[in-house]
Parts: C-alpha cells; structure tokens; sequence
C-alpha cells in the first residue's frame, strides 16, 4: 500500500527545524538563520551513556537548560570553553547568566566535514 494513500500529508510553514524527528536537544535548524536567540541558562546538566542518531554515543555529556525552553544545547568543547571564559570555570556561576545563541554555517562535525552549528556569544 502506498504511503500517500493512508497518511495524508499536512501544509507546512515554519523552520525547517519542525519537519525533522523530534528530538530534546537544540539543533541549528531550530533557530532563526541570521539572528541571536538570547536565552538564560536554568541549570547544567550531566547525561551519561547518550545516544545520538546514526549510532554514534558518548559516554558523557553535558548539556544547557534554559529558562522558558523545552529542548537543551548539548555543550561541546567549544562552546564549554567559552563559557568557561565568560563566566568561570564553575558551573555553579553559569546558572542565571544570559547568553546569545547564533547559528555557525562553519563548524567542524564529528565525522570531519562542514556543517551548520550553535554557538554562544
């Protein structure tokens, strides 16, 4: 059977970040391209043992929860040591900061290409 004959499809407009598997984590499609999302970091937290699409896992990640947000920035290398700049290396004074998130079209993927990518200002 075909798919189109039992699953109607809907109209769509919005970010392109809307037609993508849900996911709880933010992701470059989910901001607006060109512009700074300024958020507040609620809590930092620590995950053990994650999962990503195509198989790839790490045993430990640390990840950005924001005030008034559902989805949370997993921090990588790059935007930890910024924070740690910004504000101090403990993560007790990153609770309550504000931050400007922007999309990157030059960051380095895991796999070694090019890709899109959230930073912090």
């Amino acid at each position: 059977m075909n798919t189109n004959e039992t699953n109607k499809g809907e109209p769509y407009s919005g970010p392109s970040g809307g037609l993508k598997k849900p996911s709880d984590w933010l992701a470059s499609e989910d901001l607006p391209p060109g512009q700074d999302v300024d958020v507040t970091i609620e809590d930092v937290l620590k995950y053990r043992d994650v999962k990503f699409e195509a198989g790839r896992a790490l045993p430990i990640v640390g990840a950005l929860k924001f005030a008034g947000k559902e989805k949370q920035l997993i921090l990588n290398a790059t935007n930890r040591k910024k924070l740690v700049k910004t504000f101090s290396s403990d993560t007790k004074l990153w609770r309550g900061q504000k931050i400007a998130l922007y999309v990157d079209t030059n960051v380095r993927s895991p796999a070694g290409g090019i890709t899109s990518g959230i930073r912090i200002r």
